[in-house]
């Protein structure tokens, strides 16, 4: 058995709890002075790079206005166009615009961000915003559908786990995250069947 398996045994026999992105995540909404961005600071839609690539400098930065504030840990989304599945686990304090969301987590002490950013790197995650988007020429991600996305959140002892697994590949293998999502939904699946099964109660002769 692995360690991985092990914890998941001794942590949450019971299943793994599974809520919507929003009621353990939300948008960013604090706005800087542009004043406050460089291009290493500042991401755009432009700058973040196709297939889970991270990100590049900006090639420009605005001159004037607020753009909105995003910290080291927030996971930003490219938001048109999904299907060229644009996201970043930044490392850095920034700005950036309506067209990148920027998802801070509510409570770090309950989810890690690198273990949020692997679930949100998932073919999963993105044939689900790429099915809820709206545009034929420039389709762009649903935020509210976005929010809706349903996210595993088990033990941090079992997330560290994962998230140890998976930073062990040099090349991030979304059949992996599958794997790991995948068994951590069956978990919930069991849980549910035979609690339902035991609450069935057949009336009394």
């Amino acid at each position: 058995m692995s360690r991985r398996e092990e914890l998941i045994q001794e942590l949450c026999p019971d299943g793994v709890e599974f809520y919507p992105l929003g009621q353990v995540a939300h948008y960013a909404k604090k706005r800087i002075n542009v004043s406050q961005v460089s291009e290493q600071s500042y991401v755009g839609v432009e700058n973040l790079l196709q297939n889970k690539q991270g990100k590049t400098v900006a090639s420009s930065v605005p001159t004037n206005g607020a753009v909105i504030a995003f910290e080291a840990g927030d996971i930003l989304i490219g938001n048109i166009r999904p299907y060229l599945r644009k996201i970043w686990l930044a490392d850095c304090d920034g700005g950036t615009n309506g067209d990148v969301l920027a998802v801070q987590i509510e409570d770090k002490g309950t989810l890690m961000p690198k273990f949020l950013y692997y679930v949100l790197s998932s073919e999963d995650f993105f044939l689900y915003d790429i099915q809820n988007s709206k545009g034929a020429k420039m389709p762009r991600g649903s935020k509210e559908a976005i929010l809706n996305y349903q996210i595993p959140v088990p033990p941090l002892p079992v997330q560290r786990e994962i998230v140890r697994i998976l930073d062990n590949f040099t090349e991030l293998t979304t059949e992996l995250i599958a794997e790991l999502i995948a068994e951590l939904t069956a978990r919930k699946k069991q849980y549910e069947y035979y609690r339902d099964k035991l609450l069935a109660f057949s009336p009394a002769d």
